[in-house]
């Protein structure tokens, strides 16, 4: 089972250089964020306001900023990315596209067709992405996230572009996973409803330097969140909050 790691994230200044005739933008001044171990953490903001520029400097992506990100004293967690877009080899079967990030083992192969089958994929091993449908192409980036066991997992709005049926169960399928293969997340989302239905916390994003405006604990049972009264109740007290 993979370890759990906190973050410590301190960054003095994060910003978009020039571009044509639009000037340079400071996107982080002064920005701080504690996560503690095996935290759910939800980034809400609108589109465009840094989440997904924070997550890529977490992962190491973007190193073009002044500050500090540090994993709880472990100099290098191991880290999983699942972003907006399945990122899928297209030449590559559902199996072997889980396999990328693990060794040649039988063990490794043992793992990826036990997550496919803890998906409910078992039968699409040998298929190419093409033939499954986003909410299935986004199962397998999901599977192939958790290969590794990470210790940090980092969502950059997976669920998008998914009617609400196929993205509950997207949702059901992460908690679930997260149960067997515990691990520290921070999910990036501009819904509320998707931010209350599974983070333990939710960091609500604004401004330009982003800043962040408050910093709510979910304490919704596994119940409620199964519940779009309970939802539609604590978002409205939320909101209030928030404005």
């Amino acid at each position: 089972m993979a370890a759990m790691t906190g973050l410590e994230i301190e960054i003095a200044h994060k910003s978009y250089p020039p571009l044509g005739s639009t000037p340079m933008r400071r996107i982080f001044e002064g920005f701080h964020l504690s996560v503690d171990p095996g935290a759910f953490l939800c980034l809400l903001g609108p589109s465009g306001i840094g989440k997904t520029t924070l997550l890529n400097m977490i992962a190491g992506l973007d190193t073009d900023y002044s500050g500090r990100i540090e994993f709880g004293g472990t100099a290098k967690p191991r880290m999983a990315y699942v972003f907006q877009s399945p990122r899928l080899l297209p030449w590559r079967t559902v199996l072997e596209n889980i396999l990328l990030p693990l060794p040649s083992t039988e063990a490794a192969q043992r793992t990826a067709l036990d997550l496919l089958a803890s998906m409910g994929m078992s039968d699409t091993k040998n298929v190419y992405p093409e033939r499954l449908s986003l909410g299935m192409q986004r199962r397998v980036a999901l599977a192939r996230a958790f290969a590794i066991e990470p210790d940090v997992l980092l969502m950059d709005e997976p669920f998008t572009s998914l009617d609400e049926a196929t993205a509950d169960r997207l949702r059901d399928l992460l908690i679930g996973m997260l149960v067997r293969r515990p691990a520290t997340v921070l999910f990036v989302t501009h819904d509320s409803r998707d931010a209350i239905r599974m983070a333990s916390r939710i960091i609500a994003l604004s401004g330009s330097p982003v800043r962040a405006v408050k910093d709510i604990s979910v304490g919704l049972s596994q119940g409620e969140r199964q519940d779009k009264g309970a939802i539609e109740a604590f978002r409205g007290r939320f909101l209030a909050q928030v404005q």
